[in-house]
């Protein structure tokens, strides 16, 4: 009988053992399992936060787009008609060096061109001693070359 007593209480001893580890396992478990829940709901959330933003992105795209292309159609980019017109355009923008290097004097014309809807085109030259930078301009059926530093506008050759 005692050796049936120690038995069963061994056993017990073991059952109780096992259950209480595997009752730590199943809670660790459940613990891990509400977290990564608690992950996914917060992914789902940034997710759906995300899409709301690039759908916010694309409408302001559509919105840009359609605005341009209404500038677009009063305002085409274009080249000058004949070099009279640059000529003009060249004397009314009053840029002539300004204390502004010629890059910056440069880029502020041609950003007063595309303004005013004309394409210029800035153009580097390295030289044996120096870096030269102006703007081609096509005006009519020729190419022109504009400084920054001077109104005169310099014939280069014919575009054709």
């Amino acid at each position: 009988m005692k050796t049936q007593l120690v038995i069963v209480s061994v056993v017990a001893a073991l059952l109780a053992a096992s259950t209480g580890v595997g009752f730590w396992m199943w809670s660790d478990t459940k613990a891990e399992l509400t977290s990564t829940q608690t992950e996914l709901a917060n992914t789902e959330a940034e997710l759906a936060n995300t899409e709301a933003e690039l759908a916010n992105t694309e409408a302001e795209l559509t919105s840009v787009e359609a605005e341009l292309a209404e500038i677009e159609e009063v305002y085409p980019l274009r080249n000058f008609d004949d070099r009279s017109e640059l000529v003009s355009w060249r004397e009314d923008t009053g840029i002539v060096g300004e204390g502004l290097s010629y890059v910056d004097a440069c880029l502020k014309l041609q950003e007063m061109g595309l303004l005013d809807g004309y394409i210029l085109s800035i153009d580097i030259d390295v030289g044996d001693y120096d870096i030269y930078v102006s703007l081609t301009v096509i005006a009519g059926e020729n190419f022109y070359m504009v400084y920054p530093d001077e109104l005169e506008v310099y014939l280069i050759t014919s575009v054709y």
